[in-house]
Parts: structure tokens; sequence; C-alpha cells
């Protein structure tokens, strides 16, 4: 054996007798407790806290370089009180000895069991951590030039983690809430770089003393690339379970379970080609890809909520169903979407959703900031709305007046809206509206759906209203034409009511100011005109009932009725509407052997009517029992309309009837016929005014 090589020999002996040695003798000489009160000064001095090691301190050297320490208590600044600020019941770490020597890290499983952090916020911002998150690191520590440092550690694995029975406090006096995060358990497999580990988790979550909890369990794969640029999560499995006064049903449980999660952090992208979540009877599923996940996250996709029952949803969250004029509505909804979603922005493209056999499509996107920013293009196939009513009682009862509700209006003042709809069918409150289309406007506290239109029973509606709630109390306007309506489908789906046919042109411009619900009629304002023409009144003889009042004055028998209605070729007239109370002094109409023509007054608060008309009879007006010219013709008969506007009375004048037929009467003892459109009562004054007129001009010339 050559000299040189005895000495290599010699040398290796030594080593591994020293580190034999040090392995036997370190533990036995040197005891780490023995240096807790030197510990305990340093971090008292860095922190200017209480520090406190009530535990053991194990020190180990081979195989592993390992340190365990048993419980250690952090204290509070002073300010704050003598409870800990942080503490732990045991913690252990370590490194296999030989790989150190290759500047190579094996690292032990690391340990943490019973960790316990108190964290406060006092009503004047104050809080408990401040003064540790104020530290500085040492800027000279960290100058040397990463290419002057040597070699550094490149770390092999890591057996595991291990935390255990973990809980973070957080008391905001400010807002006199309080939360509690526990970790309960948290263990990973061999953590090793580019290769995958297993990790399980169980996180709760309790508010406010428990008023409200969530207990969260998690599970999967986890892969990281070597250089820590790339992460894959497989089986991704999390249940969620809900708990507390908050939660509906005071229990709900979820889970969400997704095949692939990738990330990769150099270029900023995320893939998650299958993501599935279960809630209450819903199911959600939901393709995601995301770019600029490290600073400005983009996250695309298509998302499907599956059809489900929301009458069972409601059930399933502790909540009666609503109970509807069709007991068989709201038994399916389902949604689907591309969707696009950025900081403060979400777009949805393809928007398919179905309300039972209702279908609205379209897009939509909703924009977050200052001002909540919407657009929008939705077209619906056909809904009708009174099947989602509640149904109507059987027993007829007096309505309740209804209870005044302010009327508020900021949300529309931070609203940017645009949207346009469509509708193919639309009924609401009995009545059947087809093509209806138009566009809701909204900025600045301005709410505009213009241009509105819709075709309706034969006719067609147009027409624009405006919100405006720049000022309160906010102002509402409407300006509205409705042509060719067809009178008798439209209110017999309005009200039921039969007896009503023609075709109707009528126009609105109406306006009103109101804080509340109540003052929205007694504040109304504007003008009215209607054009009735072609129709009538059926089960009605108006004609008829006049002969009978006429023959009933003088003492003779009722005539027949040939006809049980009343037909009219046109009524018409113009309304003002001040303060909620409609005044119409221009009714007219024309109806077979008589002429409608009169004023009158409906006050929409107390729905009452009080109209004054005058119903002239004209010369070729035909008695229905003897067929011959009437006696009544040329006589003008005062009518009266009173009640209220859903059960109206009509009476006749008679006594002006009888006034009316002496002057007639007059005029014929007299000779005089009276001129063509004039009555009795005005060719009587019309003599008279001659007579008068003749005997002052006498009067004058004997002067």
């Amino acid at each position: 054996m050559s000299k040189v090589l005895k000495i290599i020999l010699g040398l290796f002996g030594l080593f591994v007798a020293l580190v034999l040695v040090a392995v036997i003798v370190i533990p036995l000489v040197v005891d780490p407790n023995d240096y807790r009160d030197d510990i305990a000064r340093a971090v008292e001095d860095e922190t200017g806290r209480s520090f406190e090691i009530e535990g053991e301190i194990s020190l180990s050297v081979f195989p592993w370089l390992g340190l365990e320490v048993g419980r250690m208590r952090l204290g509070n600044p002073p300010s704050f009180g003598d409870a800990p600020f942080a503490e732990i019941g045991s913690a252990a770490v370590g490194a296999k000895l030989i790989p150190l020597l290759s500047r190579r890290l094996e690292v032990s499983t690391l340990r943490l069991d019973g960790l316990r952090v108190n964290l406060v916020q006092r009503a004047d911002g104050s809080s408990n951590w401040s003064d540790l998150a104020d530290g500085k690191s040492d800027p000279v520590a960290d100058s040397t030039p990463r290419g002057d440092r040597g070699e550094e550690f490149r770390l092999e694995r890591i057996d595991g983690l291990r935390l255990t029975d973990a809980v973070v406090r957080y008391e905001d006096r400010r807002e006199g809430s309080l939360v509690e995060v526990a970790v309960p358990r948290l263990a990973t497999g061999e953590l090793s770089p580019g290769e995958a580990f297993p990790v399980e988790a169980e996180v709760s979550l309790n508010l406010d003393d428990g008023s409200s909890t969530v207990n969260v369990t998690l599970g999967g794969s986890v892969q990281v690339a070597r250089d820590f640029a790339a992460a894959t999560i497989r089986d991704l499995a999390v249940d969620v379970e809900l708990g507390g006064t908050g939660v509906p049903g005071g229990k709900q449980s979820g889970r969400i379970r997704a095949s692939t999660v990738t990330a990769d952090f150099d270029a900023g992208t995320l893939a998650v080609p299958e993501l599935t979540a279960e809630a209450a009877g819903l199911r959600v599923v939901a393709e995601i890809t995301g770019s600029g996940i490290t600073d400005a996250p983009m996250l695309a996709g298509r998302i499907e909520l599956q059809p489900f029952s929301p009458r069972a949803l409601l059930e399933a969250l502790g909540e009666p169903a609503p109970d509807t004029a069709d007991p068989a509505v709201l038994d399916r909804v389902a949604m689907e979407a591309g969707f696009r979603a950025e900081a403060e922005q979400i777009q949805l493209d393809g928007l398919r959703i179905q309300l039972d056999d209702t279908t609205l499509t379209g897009t939509a996107a909703i924009g977050s900031g200052d001002v909540t920013r919407i657009r929008a293009e939705l077209n619906l196939d056909a809904i009708d709305l009174d099947r989602y009513l509640p149904p109507e009682t059987e027993a007829a009862s007096e309505p309740e007046p209804g209870e005044d509700v302010e009327l508020a209006f900021e949300w529309l003042r931070n609203l940017d809206l645009d949207a346009s709809f469509k509708a193919g069918t639309l009924k609401v409150n009995g009545l059947t509206l087809t093509g209806l289309e138009g566009r809701a406007v909204a900025r600045d506290g301005v709410l505009t759906l213009q241009p509105f239109g819709a075709a309706l029973y034969g006719g067609e509606v147009r027409g624009t209203a405006r919100l405006d709630a720049r000022r309160s109390p906010a102002t509402f306007s409407l300006e509205q034409s409705l042509s060719a309506l067809q009178l008798l489908p439209f209110v017999k789906d309005l009200a039921g009511f039969e007896k009503l046919t023609g075709v109707a042109e009528l126009g609105a411009k109406l306006s009103t100011t109101a804080s509340s619900t109540a003052g929205l009629v007694s504040g109304l304002n504007g003008e009215l005109s209607f054009d009735v023409s072609d129709g009538a009144l059926k089960g009605v003889n108006l004609w008829y009932e006049i002969q009978r009042a006429n023959a009933l004055a003088r003492g003779r028998t009722a005539p027949q009725r040939r006809s049980p209605d009343t037909e009219f070729r046109q009524l018409k007239g113009t309304a003002v509407i001040r303060d909620g109370l409609l005044d119409n002094q221009d009714l007219v109409g024309g109806l077979p052997f008589l002429a409608l023509a009169g004023q009158g007054k409906v006050n929409l608060v107390e729905s009452a009517l009080d109209y004054r008309l005058n119903a002239t009879v004209i010369r070729e007006a035909v008695d229905e029992t003897t067929g011959e010219r009437s006696e009544l013709a040329g006589a003008t008969l005062p009518l009266r309309l009173s009640g209220s506007l859903d059960s109206p009375s009509v009476s006749v004048d008679l006594g002006g009837l009888v006034r009316d037929r002496a002057r007639q009467e007059a005029l014929e003892r007299l000779g005089i016929e009276p001129e063509e459109g004039k009555t009795a009562e005005e060719e009587l004054k019309d003599r008279a005014s001659d007579k008068a007129r003749r005997l002052l001009d006498r009067l004058r010339k004997d002067d």
C-alpha cells in the first residue's frame, strides 16, 4: 500500500471517527434546554414582547439533523393585555445529515401542532400585529450579489407536512364581528419537485361565536414543476357544509369536483376542462380557461346550470313555495351561456334560460365599479305571467287599501344601462301582447323606455316612458298611443266584460311626481284623447230606455224593445288630468236617433265619476212601437252618469224631458217650426229676443 493511500484512508477514518464522536457526544454534552432563557431574551429584544418556551427542546444529529420543541408562547403588545398573541403546542423539523455535505436538502416531515393566533383590531384602528408587520430586513444582509454567495442548497424532497389543531381568531371591534378559522388537520405526502403528492385537509370557519359555520374537507393530488413555474391538481374534491341561523333551513351542504386544474405561472394561464358544483339540488357544470392569472386575471369558458325544480329548491332551503294560479309552474329552470370574466366585468354570450315552457335568449354584460354598467340584448318567445300570480279567491271581498310604500331610486343614480328586448307573446293581467319590443336606457339618474311597441288585439301600441330620479321626489312621465284596438277581446281579457265592442284610438301624455306609491295617482297630470267608432254597448238599449222613460212620464204603456243593444257610430273626446282629477269637457257621440254631448269629471284617486250629458233626439227618430216618426224627435234629454268606475249608474232627467216637451207644444200652438239644428228651448229664446228687440226699437221711435 502506498504512502499516499495510507494518508487518505487515515484521513477518512479520522473523519468517520469525528462524525461518530459528534453523533454520540453532542447530544450528551449539549443540552439545548440550557439556552431557553437566552432564546427567549433574544426574541423579546427583537419584538418587544414577552416570549416563553414551556416545553422541552430536543436536538438530534444523525442520521437527521433535527430540532423538536414543545409549547411556546408569544405575548401581545403591552397595550393589548396579558393574553398571548400566538402559541404552539409542539413543532418538529429535520434534515438528513449526509446529503447536507453535498448541499442537498432532504427534509423530514414538517410538523406543527396546536397553533393559536389571536388577531385583534380595536375601534381606533390599531391592531396587535402592526408592530410585527412594520419590521424591516437588514439591507446589508441581502446586499451580496446572488452569484457571489457560493453554491446554494438544492431541495431534494420533504417527507411531508403535518398541521393539526390550528386556530386563527380575528376580532374586529370596529364592526363588532368575530371570525375564527380552524384547521383540524392538514397532511401531504412526500414533496419532491416535479413529482405529484397527495393533499388532505379539513378547514372550518366560524362567524360571531358560531352563529354561522362553514366546514370544508378537501383532497387531491398536486404536482409542482421543478422550477415552480407551473402546477397541476388532479382529482380535486371539495366538500362544504354550512350551518347556523343565517343559513336557509339551518344546514346546507355542497361539493366541487374537478378532474384536472392546470396553472402555468410563467405564461399566466389556467385550464379547468371540467368542473362540477352541486348544492341544494342544483348542479353546475363549467369549462374554464384563464389568462393573465398572475397580474390581470381573465377567465372564459362555458357554464351550464342543469335543469332543476324551483319548488324543490325552496323546499331544500326550508322555504315555502309560492302559491300560484297554475300549480304546474315553477317546475323547471335551466341556464347555459358562454362567459368571459375580468376584474370588473362579466360578459355572457349565447345565453339561454328556460323557465317551464318559456325560453329567453340573448347576450348580457355587467360591469362593476363606481357605476354599474349593463348592456343586454334579450329575446323572449312567450310567457303567461298570470300563471305565476297568486290564485284568485273564491269569496269576493272588499279590496283592502294598498300599503303606502316609499319610492327610493338611489340605485338608479349609479346605473349605466342600455338593454333592448323583444317578446313574441306576453300575457299579463289577462291582456295578450304580441311582437313586443323596446329599449331601456339609464344614465345619470334617468331611466328611459323607448321606443316601446307591441301588437295588441288587432291594433298597435307605441310610446315612451321616463323616470327621472335626479331630484327627490322622482318624476314619472308617459307618452303613449294606441290605434285600431278591438275593444271586445280587450275588455273581455282585461275585466271579463263582454258588452262593449268597437275600434278605439287612444292617446295619452301623462306625468306624476311622488315620493311614495300613494302619491302616484294623486299627483297625476296630463292629457288624454279617445275616439271609439263602429261599436255597441250590449245588453242596454239607450234609445229604448229613453222612450220607456217618456212613456212612463206620460202614463202610457212602455214600448216593446226590439234590440237589446245600443249601437254607436262614434264616441270621442279629450281630457285633462290635474292632481288625479280627470276633467272631460268635450265628450261627443253619435248613436242611432241620438247625438250625445256633455262634460264630466273622474276622480282617479277615489274611483268616482260625475258626468252630465245631453242626448238630442234627431228628427229621423222612429218610435219602436209604431214605426212612425217619434214624438221625441228634436227633444234634448239631460242624462246623469254617476257612481264608481266599477259600477256606474245612468239616470234620465224626466223633469227636463217634460219641460222640453212643453216648449215644443208651445211652439206648435204658435205655429212656429224650429229652425234646423235648434232645440225648442233655443227657438223660444230666440223668438223672445226678437220680440224684445222690436219693442225696444218701437220705444226709441216714440221718443
